[in-house]
């Protein structure tokens, strides 16, 4: 009865600890992702201006999409208790 209540403990602190290792990578890969934004923002407000809010609109939107799939690669979605 010990050994299984031991098994399912380190179970829930291992999915714990998974969890917060791919929150850790989701937050990092969204900074790098952000800066890329703001980058191409700056480039497109300097070589093509008449362009630049509809490029970051497009872009920022495509950020959002991709930490949306680096949350779901990563963490999952919550099991329903």
């Amino acid at each position: 009865m010990s050994f299984a209540m031991y098994r399912r403990l380190k179970a829930v602190v291992d999915s714990w600890r998974r969890e917060e290792q791919g929150k850790a990578k989701v937050a990092a890969a969204a900074l790098y992702g952000l800066l890329a934004w703001l980058v191409l923002f700056a480039a497109a407000a300097f070589f093509v201006p008449a362009y630049a809010i509809p490029v970051s609109v497009v872009v920022f939107l495509a950020w959002i999409a991709f930490v949306a799939a680096m949350l779901r690669k990563h963490i999952g979605f919550s099991e329903k208790p």
